[in-house]
């Protein structure tokens, strides 16, 4: 009996240890759950990469400032080509792959189906571009549609855009979703210290809703809005005040013009000195 109880007493004595590493290991899972829902709320309500992946996507729809539109049948379809063209030029491929013109319009050849391409994947496939080609007149630069090519060709110049995006909020819509967006003027960025930039106040802000579609989402309207909308606050910008000129001030003395006195003439016409006024006045003063 004695022995049995032994044997009994190690098995309880294995049994406590064992225990012990079930409960480190119900704890550990517990932190591990814990851990994966606190990133998913953080990843819910932290929003900054979704805001970095729409800032990407509406660059070159933003940067040369389109017309705002409620709806896309509204819009300059000149306006929405000009950005398919420049979303593939910064697209991975760019323009490397095409090739030159030969004939009066020099520049780069790039069939439409790839400006289509581009044009869908911004816009969808609400405007039957296929029937809609022609060429871009911007004001800094032209962009020709050869219909006898089916082509575009592209300038070779440079060209500076004129807005960046920023993406402040976004708002889920049913199936649809609304950005606030603010248009910052690239001449406008301040360059700090180790080459990197600071960007400044958005000129002027937009609510961009991107409608969704079986493979992404797709730009649906583009319209302005007051700032006060988007980053809550009435206070107005306000224009810098111009730098002081450190040029000195201009000093201008003007001459003090005194008129001379007449001279006084007796009856013959002589010139009556001061003494002789002064003998006239005695000669008066001692009569008196």
């Amino acid at each position: 009996m004695a022995e049995r109880k032994k044997k009994k007493g190690s098995k309880n004595n294995f049994a406590f240890p064992v225990g012990v590493i079930a409960s480190i290991l119900a704890v550990v899972g517990l932190i591990t759950v814990i851990t994966f829902a606190v990133n998913g709320i953080k990843n819910l309500t932290d929003k900054t990469a979704d805001k970095a992946e729409y800032e990407k996507m509406l660059a070159p729809v933003v940067m040369f400032d389109p017309d705002p539109f409620d709806d896309l049948t509204q819009a300059d379809v000149s306006q929405l080509l000009n950005s398919a063209v420049w979303a593939l030029l910064m697209s991975e491929d760019g323009a490397d792959k095409y090739s030159y013109s030969e004939g009066e319009t020099f520049g780069i050849v790039v069939p439409q189906k790839d400006i289509e391409t581009h044009f869908n994947n911004l816009f969808g496939n609400e405007i039957d571009i296929a029937s809609m080609h022609s060429s871009i007149d911007m004001s800094e630069y032209d962009i020709t549609y050869d219909a006898a090519l089916q082509s575009y060709i592209l300038p070779i110049t440079g060209v500076e855009s004129a807005y960046t995006p920023k993406v402040y909020d976004i708002e889920k819509q049913g199936s649809s979703l609304v950005l606030s967006v603010g248009y910052i003027g690239n001449k406008a960025w301040v360059q700090v210290a180790d080459g990197e930039y600071e960007a400044p106040e958005p000129d002027k802000y937009m609510k961009i809703t991107l409608r969704e579609r079986s493979g992404g989402m797709y730009v649906s309207s583009i319209q302005a809005v007051d700032g006060q909308e988007i980053i809550g606050t009435t206070e107005k910008r306000t224009e810098p005040e111009p730098e002081e000129t450190t040029l000195p001030p201009v000093e201008t003395t003007i001459p003090e013009i005194t008129a001379e006195p007449v001279p006084e003439t007796d009856e013959n016409g002589e010139i009556i000195t001061t003494e002789a006024v002064s003998e006239e006045v005695s000669e008066e003063e001692t009569e008196e």
